[in-house]
Order: structure tokens, then C-alpha cells, then sequence
């Protein structure tokens, strides 16, 4: 499951010292996205004729800011674990309390 980070509403703190602060509260299963980032920052479409040499489309490159929908998207990506067992609901709470926790101390961390 994917969390959308808003920072303005929460003053402008950072997404990494948002993360940060959860995983000190012991929410260590959120992520941030790492390899499942928009197409055009991955090293096949911004250098393709490591790939494909002597293709006819292998001069089209890709670069940051060519997909500005996708790459906010990836920079404001918190993902969480689907949990679906009963037995899991608890930790699905803690995560919850941990979330609103450093949300509502999100002052002290600025």
C-alpha cells in the first residue's frame, strides 16, 4: 500500500525526516520506493544505447523533469505492508498510532 506524503501539511518537513521519525517510533516496516521510481530515471531510458546499440530510437534520452506527475508522485511515496491476517491488526494499529504521533510533533522535528 502507498501513503501519499503532503508536506504542507505539516509545515514543510521533510518527507526523509518524516520517514526517519516513524522508524524511531518502531515503524520500521515503511519505505521509501527505491527502484520502483518513474521510468525516466532509470539508467535504460537515460543512456539506451547501452541496450540497444544502433537502434533507430536509441538517441531518445530521458531525464529528470520529463514526467513531473510521476516523479512528485515517487518523491511523496511512503509504502506500507498490506497486512491481512487478524493477527496483524495490532501492528496495523501501532503503525497507525505512530503515524499520528510524529504528525502531531511534526514542530519539534522542523
Amino acid at each position: 500500500m502507498t501513503l501519499a506524503y503532503q508536506p504542507d501539511e505539516l509545515g514543510g518537513l521533510p518527507i526523509e525526516r518524516f520517514h526517519q521519525a516513524l522508524i524511531a517510533e518502531g515503524a520500521t516496516e515503511l519505505d521509501r520506493p527505491g527502484s520502483t521510481c518513474p521510468m525516466n530515471q532509470l539508467p535504460l531510458y537515460q543512456h539506451p544505447t547501452m541496450l540497444f546499440p544502433g537502434h533507430p530510437h536509441s538517441h531518445r534520452r530521458y531525464k529528470a523533469g520529463d514526467f513531473p506527475v510521476a516523479e512528485h508522485a515517487h518523491a511523496h511515496t511512503i509504502k506500507l505492508p498490506v497486512w491481512h491476517r487478524e493477527q496483524d491488526l495490532r501492528l496495523a494499529e501501532q503503525y497507525v498510532r505512530a503515524a499520528i504521533k510524529v504528525s502531531d510533533h511534526h514542530k519539534e522535528l522542523l
